[in-house]
């Protein structure tokens, strides 16, 4: 039997249509000779740490760093009925093809199923780039033998161990360490979330501590045309090569007032041609989507995800691709003709297209697992059935596709040189000649007629104004979600550690297409960062997190350097036990810098002092309700009562006035009450009082 295995139910359920299977089993499509099934998700996951050895299910340093001797996977208890299915599946199977979605993980989701039950047998990979039709009958038609993918296997195992002993053991680590400066909770630490975090951090604190300069510019005005000092003095300038001295600036403007006239130096005009933009990678698509739109990253991902797996509207979202191969050229009309019933614009957009233009985008040497984002050549799509997030998503993914078959923007560009008493003025005019294709990408596109002057290189001009303008530096923007994104692409920006900057080739970034907007929308949750009207600000948590992890974990460049190094696993160019060696190694001195350094945390909770051992104390919760105990347990049992979150020892409690020993404030079934200490001692005191407002009455 052939086994088709699947991502989730309605890929299988796409892919049984166009194998001509329809039979519905329990969790499959299929008869006796070909099957197709589905998984949902990750239907085995890594053991707990408590799972690999017992010790671990107590947080100890010494236990310090968890790298498991065999990594050992366990059911995923939501969905273990599906994993029972495709267990009984494989055993009646000689021959499976991975169907998942053609990526590190998809591939990981499908092989490591075929790993927990030890199955051998032929193994055929279905790469899918779209999921209508006729780009499924394509993959058909061109099986991929298993070997070709199984390195994409083993980066996605790499990633997946890497990430779980790191944040594992640096979690547990950097927890320990705040806790002992009277801390409460857990510091998550993760591989890629932790670096992110720090980048909007660093970006928050800098633009808090942001103090404007004045600087200086001047415009002049000579014979009508307005041009700006070109300013190159490096004794007044600052690091952006603007002028602070604003006497310097002054005395510009005086001596060109007293020169009279200004001599062109420079006089030329420019062609200048611009090609249509790149097509969309699921970054960049996240980036103009939120710039227009405002959409954040998760919600483009989820979008996209829609718009290629419910519409069947686009090709594979996750691609880090803007280019297309050159053989898909000959599908240009067919895309075309599916696309031109969207609505009357876009069909006039094609109409007005030329189809023979071959745009850089077509480029085979620029190609990764695949292609940049376009519709399909599915003729079913229907918009109306879309959301109003998923059109405006799929109007620029159209747009996008269409803009390569209209010509270059071109525009004449005038540059100007003008010496004013021996200091340069600079002008710029551009022209627009042809708007090309940015009639496509922007409705709002129409000419701009600049005036160019009628000047010659040697004439003479007047100087009809001359003015300092005053300005103010302005602090870096905070970022937004599609900003930030830009940022996680570019970590070799970020990079502090001078070791690491010669190391990085300077297009590492940090996380994948995949996984970047998972990682900001957990930074979400656990509270590190919150959205304001679409900008992200670090939360206190989060700033105290950054403020306490060492820079190993903070830095950019080393999550950098290991998503770099997982991508030679997916190319074979490194293996999968060679980077687990260099991480468990790797690991080991984080650790230790971890132990040896002075962790830089305030006690979030309230403490008092142990009057027996001088340590601190922290309110517990104990079977009858909150009591303050001490941090030197078990050498020190001194516990307090809690009143209001105040520490009431025993010499501070009233008296007894039976047997003159200390009274205890008593939680009971029908509320609290005041019990003598005695009450254990032989013969025991049985005094007890009602409790008023946290005070024993007496009567």
């Amino acid at each position: 039997m052939k086994l088709y295995i699947c991502e989730k139910p309605s890929q299988a359920k796409d892919l049984a249509r166009n194998l001509g299977v329809s039979d519905k089993g329990n969790g499959f499509i299929g008869d006796n000779s070909i099957v197709v099934t589905w998984a949902i998700g990750h239907l085995i996951q890594q053991l707990e740490p408590d799972e690999v050895d017992v010790k671990y299910s107590k947080w100890n340093m010494e236990h310090l760093p968890i790298v498991p001797r065999v990594w050992k996977m366990k059911p995923n208890p939501k969905t273990k009925k599906q994993l029972n299915v495709i267990k009984g599946l494989l055993q009646k199977s000689n021959h499976v093809v991975i169907a998942t979605d053609g990526d590190r993980e998809g591939e990981v989701i499908g092989r490591e199923l075929l790993d927990y039950f030890n199955w051998t047998g032929r193994i055929d990979r279905l790469w899918l780039t779209a999921l209508d039709d006729n780009s499924i009958q394509k993959a058909l038609n061109n099986l991929k033998q298993g070997p070709e993918t199984e390195p994409l296997y083993a980066a996605g195992l790499a990633r997946a161990r890497a990430d779980w002993m790191v944040g594992m053991s640096a979690t547990r680590a950097l927890s320990l360490m705040a806790q002992g400066k009277g801390y409460r909770g857990v510091l998550s630490v993760g591989r890629v979330q932790t670096p992110t975090l720090a980048i909007i951090v660093n970006r928050d604190i800098e633009i808090e501590n942001f103090k404007p300069k004045d600087y200086y510019d001047i415009l002049g005005v000579f014979s009508g045309v307005k041009a700006k000092w070109w300013f190159n003095n490096d004794e007044f300038s600052d690091e952006n090569g603007r002028c602070l001295n604003k006497d310097f600036a002054q005395s510009v403007v005086d001596n060109v007032k007293r020169g009279g006239n200004a001599v062109v130096e420079q006089f030329a005009t420019q062609r200048k041609k611009v090609s249509p933009p790149l097509l969309y990678s699921l970054s960049a698509l996240q980036q103009e989507a939120s710039k227009r739109f405002g959409f954040g990253a998760k919600q483009v991902l989820d979008l996209a995800q829609s718009l290629y797996e419910k519409h069947k509207a686009t090709t594979y979202p996750r691609s880090d691709c803007q280019y297309l191969p050159v053989s898909q050229f000959s599908e240009v009309k067919g895309v075309m003709s599916s696309i031109s019933s969207i609505n009357s614009d876009i069909g006039k957009l094609i109409a007005n297209a030329d189809l023979t233009i071959q745009s850089k985008v077509w480029n085979d040497k620029k190609l990764s697992a695949h292609h940049g984002i376009i519709p399909t050549e599915n003729a079913q799509v229907n918009v109306s059935d879309m959301t109003t997030e998923e059109n405006k998503l799929y109007d620029l993914i159209v747009k996008s596709y269409i803009a390569q078959f209209y010509p270059n923007y071109e525009y004449d560009k005038t540059s100007i040189e003008i010496n004013a008493s021996g200091k340069m003025f600079t002008s710029s005019i551009n022209v627009d000649i042809n708007l090309g294709w940015k009639v496509v990408t922007s409705s709002q596109a129409e000419l701009k007629q600049g005036t160019v002057p009628k000047f010659s290189q040697g004439q003479v001009l007047n100087v009809d104004a001359v003015d300092v303008e005053t300005k103010q530096t302005k602090p870096s923007s905070r970022y937004t979600e599609g900003t930030l994104i830009a940022a996680m692409e570019k970590a070799h920006l970020f990079v502090t550690d001078p070791n690491l900057k010669q190391v990085l080739k300077g297009n590492e970034g940090i996380g994948t297409e995949a996984t970047r907007a998972n990682i900001i929308d957990l930074l979400k949750k656990r509270n590190f960062l919150t959205v304001n009207k679409k900008q992200i600000i670090s939360t206190d948590t989060g700033r105290a997190l950054i403020s306490a992890v060492p820079s190993a974990v903070k830095d950019p460049g080393m999550t950098a350097i290991m998503e770099s190094s997982l991508s030679k696993i997916a190319t074979g160019e490194l293996t999968l036990d060679a980077f687990m060696d260099w991480q468990v190694d790797w690991l080991g001195k984080l650790i230790e810098s971890i132990k040896s350094q002075t962790i830089s945390i305030e006690s979030n909770v309230k403490t008092v002092e142990c009057p027996d051992c001088g340590k601190n104390m922290f309110l517990r919760k104990g079977k009858k309700g909150q009591f303050w105990g001490c941090s030197g347990y078990p050498d020190c049992k001194t516990v307090a009562q809690n009143d209001n979150g105040k520490a009431v020892f025993e010499k501070d409690m009233p008296d007894c006035p039976d047997c003159g020993k200390k009274l205890r404030r008593v939680k009971g079934k029908k509320g609290f009450f005041w019990s003598c200490k005695g009450y254990f001692d032989t013969p025991k005191c049985e005094f007890i009082a009602q409790d008023r407002a946290g005070k024993p009455v007496f009567k």
